[in-house]
């Protein structure tokens, strides 16, 4: 038997299989797995499979070393000689690429016979032995110490090398320019997770005695490529059939007649390579329905195998997961039984659905610090555990934006991010919605779709000329489209960006969505109140849009003072209470809402109502906001035909002060202080009141454009007054700050997987958005003995994570020390995945009445009461 098959790379904890499987014959089966991936996910560049094969062969070569062998002292190889301590560190991912690119490089010289050097290879180098997660470090030396990695390590990790490649074949790399190489090399490091944690289940790969498999061109032939296929088959990565895209009505046989964007979407041509097309029409016209039957097309074609919805909040993903459950089946065969994955939270359609996604190779095990020294199959349970993760390997993903732009920061596993994105249709809504920082992050998350041969659908019914030209700009890199400006452009419009060229077109509008909202000024809560309380109490569907969670709360306790039976929500409510609030939410304000549901139904809300939930109301109140979100929430305005309602037309109040020629500093004044510092640019906040309650109506589609427009136009004679420029400098600084900071933060294409680029922490560590960051705490209640979870579930876990709640970190930071419940929350931290056990619980004890109280701590270590009601959610 040849030395380098005594090399181990997983040890076997049962007496009946043999005790360890070892690098060589692991590298095979990792390979394997590979090249039945490649069947279903093309790489990027004109690359042989089998060349990419036979570099993923490659990826644990760092476990040719005496640190890695001698982490189990009993299967130290006898070619190694007597045992001796290494010394620490040198971890199997680092060692790997040091020895990749450094005194192993001439074996690869035939595969890069065609590279003019062997530095242009470090980036497929750096790919393929980071496969834990992270980028391995720059290795300090060219050759590792002689007791790291010792002659007889080196020529067993040689041997394995041409053994291999033998067995493999792998054919020449061809020439590649700088950018081929960044997008194979992009491509690698997520294959490579892929394929290491598929081929590292005992389940699928047991381990084989070397002795009984020493020719590895066979082992290759008859076992490690025959389990690969059945692995893969199991891991649910393998995508479901598409059936041909026959149009809309097969999604939505529901729908009686399409609406002019639907129309667009079902006979658009689609150009060559990677394309981006912006969908700008007016709210409840049917955008999310085009982007279906669009990205239906694409994947007919072939050039997806699904989509992944993003949207700006937890409520709209909700909503968004709602529209898709009845209708995404219909986009795949009969047979085939696709994947649906809610990314922000913990519900799924059905659970047969997301457990084939390789939960089969998941093997839980205490997790290390040091990812190199966790198994594969723990990194990949620890990871998969979460279902917003699992989102971006299904066929059909909603979440949060968040969840996306997590593939171009230096997150863990970010790579994996971007290989399950791919080769799925990138779906943008409420792309308008975003601040400097996100919308930074949103145009380089485009740039990678792209490069990596994705296809995106953005979609607005209030994008600024400015915003589509960015986003264009960021999705086809080599050139800056120019899609029209200013307040005369078409709308609605479709827009088709490609290497190509960019094609806008005018798109008509359905009838039933002409319309006009008046807008008329509200001079203080008081008078809002009372003007909602009178419609209420007239049968009206009523809405009060708050700019913030206080301020709701406020305005909550005033109408309950008029005698207002109301609904409240917000996002200061543990998950459970407030999924279940906003289904409430949309069963009485919702399309099908019958007419006793809603008669005189008062619902009080911040921003979670703004967008993309489709319900409907009589008359709403807003505080003042940005002309393109006050142009939002008008859209919930008789959204739906409902025959007579109980006013005379759809009205949105504003409450807002008179927008006088010269503001002063204190403008805003103490109603809407909180308003200020939600959006902090005074000055557009003046131009959006001044433009609104000038034309005192927002007609759609006409007047659509000109509002959004001009309210940004910070250009125009007299667009910022002296009495707002402190408050607008402040906003710009922030604005020339946040991009400066996602230019910092955010990987670059053109250096792949580098480690200098960040902290590469887990993705719960790295925040994607700026602002006062939020601490996330756990609800219990203490009961006798015990603290149990605030809400409940059949599976204790679930009950844990829907009792999970966001707060700003200025408010809170921790829980606050207490000896009494400490044992209890230690006590039932056991049972939580490891990776869980650093939240904080808040603890709350029932105080009589229904009320339930508890103590954190604040920033400075204070202790700060709380209060939490599932009717008005957490309050200080």
């Amino acid at each position: 038997m040849q030395e380098f098959l005594e090399f181990w790379a997983k040890s076997s904890p049962s007496g009946d299989l043999p005790p360890m499987h070892s690098v060589a014959h692991h590298s095979l089966d990792v390979a394997a797995v590979a090249s039945v991936l490649l069947e279903a996910f093309a790489p990027p560049v004109q690359v042989e499979s089998t060349t990419v094969t036979g570099l993923l062969a490659l990826h644990d070569i760092g476990k040719f070393t005496r640190t890695f062998q001698a982490k189990v002292k009993s299967l130290w190889p006898t070619a190694l000689g007597p045992y001796a301590e290494p010394p620490a560190g040198y971890p199997h991912d680092d060692a790997g690429f040091s020895l990749l690119s450094g005194p192993l490089a001439n074996l690869l010289d035939p595969l890069f016979a065609a590279w003019s050097s062997r530095a242009s290879r470090i980036p497929l180098l750096r790919a393929i032995a980071g496969h834990h997660g992270r980028p391995p470090h720059e290795p300090d030396r060219p050759d590792l110490p002689s007791k790291v990695a010792c002659p007889a390590c080196l020529a067993a990790a040689g041997n394995f090398i041409e053994a291999a490649f033998a067995a493999i074949r792998p054919a020449r790399l061809p020439p590649l320019e700088k950018r081929p190489r960044a997008q194979l090399a992009w491509f690698l490091a997520g294959l490579a997770v892929a394929a290491d944690w598929i081929g590292s289940a005992r389940s699928w790969f047991p381990p084989v005695a070397a002795a009984d498999h020493t020719d590895l061109a066979r082992y290759w032939r008859d076992t490690a490529l025959p389990r690969a296929a059945c692995a893969v088959r199991k891991s649910g990565l393998i995508p479901a059939s598409v059936v041909p895209s026959s149009g809309l009505r097969t999604i939505f046989p529901e729908i009686p007649a399409l609406r002019p964007i639907q129309e667009w979407a079902e006979t658009s041509p689609i150009p060559e390579g990677p394309t981006l097309f912006i969908i700008e029409d007016a709210t409840g016209s049917g955008k999310t329905e085009a982007a279906l039957v669009l990205a239906h097309r694409l994947m007919a074609a072939g050039r997806a195998d699904g989509l992944f919805f993003a949207l700006p909040t937890m409520a709209t993903a909700n909503a968004m997961y709602e529209r898709l459950a009845g209708a995404y089946a219909r986009l795949f065969a009969p047979d085939a039984i696709p994947s649906l994955v809610l990314a922000h939270g913990r519900r799924v359609l059905n659970t047969r659905f997301t457990e084939s996604i390789l939960d089969q190779a998941a093997e839980p095990a205490p997790v290390s610090s040091e990812p190199a020294d966790q198994p594969a199959g723990a990194q990949c349970a620890a990871w998969i555990a979460d279902d917003r993760r699992k989102a971006f390997l299904a066929e059909i993903g909603v979440g949060t934006l968040d969840q996306a732009l997590l593939a171009v920061l230096p997150t863990r596993h970010a790579p994996l991010r971007l290989f399950g994105l791919s080769h799925r249709v990138l779906v943008i809504d409420e792309a308008h919605a975003y601040d400097a920082y996100m919308a930074e992050e949103l145009c380089r998350l485009l740039a990678f779709h792209a490069a990596l041969g994705g296809d995106a659908i953005v979609l607005s019914a209030t994008l600024t000329a400015k915003q589509q030209s960015e986003l264009a700009s960021a999705f086809v890199s080599e050139s800056r489209p120019a899609l029209g400006a200013g307040s005369d452009a078409h709308y609605p419009r479709a827009t088709t960006v490609s290497n190509e060229g960019v094609q806008s077109v005018r798109c008509d509008i359905a009838p039933a969505f002409r319309r006009s909202v008046t807008v008329e000024r509200v001079e203080s809560p008081e008078e809002a109140a009372r003007i909602l309380v009178e419609a209420a109490k007239a049968s009206a569907a009523v809405a009060w849009v708050r700019n913030a969670v206080d301020d709701a709360l406020e305005a909550a306790d005033r109408l309950r003072g008029l005698d207002a039976s109301l609904l409240l929500f917000h996002a200061r409510f543990a998950m459970g209470d407030r999924l279940a609030i906003e289904a409430d939410v949309c069963s009485r304000f919702g399309k099908q809402s019958a007419p006793g549901a809603r008669r005189g139904q008062l619902l009080v809300a911040t921003q979670v109502v703004e967008q993309s939930l489709d319900i409907d109301f009589d008359l709403i109140v807003s505080d003042l906001a940005p002309a393109d979100l006050v142009i939002q929430r008008a859209g919930r305005l008789w959204r739906h035909e409902r025959g007579a309602r109980p006013v005379s037309g759809p009205r949105l109040l504003l409450l807002s002060p008179e927008p006088v020629a010269d503001p002063p500093e204190d403008w805003l004044g103490t109603t809407l202080r909180r308003t200020g510092a939600v959006y902090g640019d005074h000055s557009l906040l003046w131009r959006s009141a001044r433009e609104l309650l000038a034309a005192g109506k927002i007609v759609t589609p006409e007047g659509i454009r000109r509002l959004i427009e001009v309210a940004y136009d910070r250009e125009a004679e007299g667009a910022e007054p002296a009495g707002l420029r402190r408050a607008t400098f402040r906003a710009k600084g922030k604005w020339f700050a946040a991009r400066g900071a996602a230019w910092q933060n955010l990987l670059e294409f053109d250096r792949p997987y580098e480690r200098r680029a960040g902290l590469w922490e887990p993705d719960a560590r790295t925040p994607t958005r700026l602002g006062d960051p939020h601490v996330t705490f756990r609800l219990a209640r203490l009961e006798p003995g015990r603290i149990a979870p605030w809400c409940s579930d059949e599976n204790p876990g679930a009950a844990w994570d829907l009792s999970e709640i966001s707060v700003r970190a200025a408010r809170l930071a921790t829980a606050a020390p207490d000896p009494e419940t400490e044992p209890l929350v230690a006590a039932a931290k056991k049972f939580w995945p490891v990776w869980d056990r650093d939240t904080p619980v808040l603890v709350l004890r029932e105080r009589g009445g229904g009320a339930f109280r508890g103590m954190a701590a604040g920033p400075a270590g204070n202790l700060v009461e709380v209060s939490y009601d599932r009717t008005k959610g957490l309050q200080f």
